[in-house]
C-alpha cells in the first residue's frame, strides 16, 4: 500500500502553481544529494541539505515536511550517530518523494 502524495498548500494559487511545480521537479535531485551524503556519512553536509530543503518546503507550502526535517536536523546537530538515523533518513527521503504539484 502506497502512501498518498503530499500536496502543496499553494498548488491551487495561480501565482504560485508554476513555482511549486518547478520546485517539485528538483526534489528527486535534492533527495539524491541527501542519500549520497548519508552514504558518505557526511553529517555536516547532510544537516545543511536537510536544513535547506526544510526552508524550501516551507516556502513552497509543503508544511508537512517541516517537522520531519526539523527532527533530523536537531539530531544531526546534536551529534547523533549516523547509523542510528538511517531508518529516519530513509523515511524522510521517501516522504519528500511524495511531494506533488498536482
Amino acid at each position: 500500500m502506497s502512501l498518498p502524495p503530499i500536496r502543496s498548500q499553494l498548488a491551487d494559487d495561480p501565482d504560485y502553481a508554476e513555482l511549486v511545480s518547478e520546485f517539485v521537479s528538483h526534489v528527486p535531485q535534492r533527495v539524491l544529494s541527501i542519500k549520497n551524503s548519508m552514504e558518505q556519512s557526511d553529517s555536516n553536509q547532510l544537516c545543511t541539505l536537510i536544513h535547506q530543503l526544510k526552508g524550501a518546503c516551507g516556502s513552497y507550502g509543503f508544511h508537512e515536511i517541516t517537522p520531519h526535517a526539523t527532527t533530523l536536523e536537531e539530531q544531526l546537530r546534536s551529534g547523533a550517530n549516523m547509523a542510528s538515523l538511517v531508518d529516519s533518513l530513509e523515511a524522510f527521503m521517501e516522504t519528500c518523494l511524495r511531494m506533488t504539484a498536482e
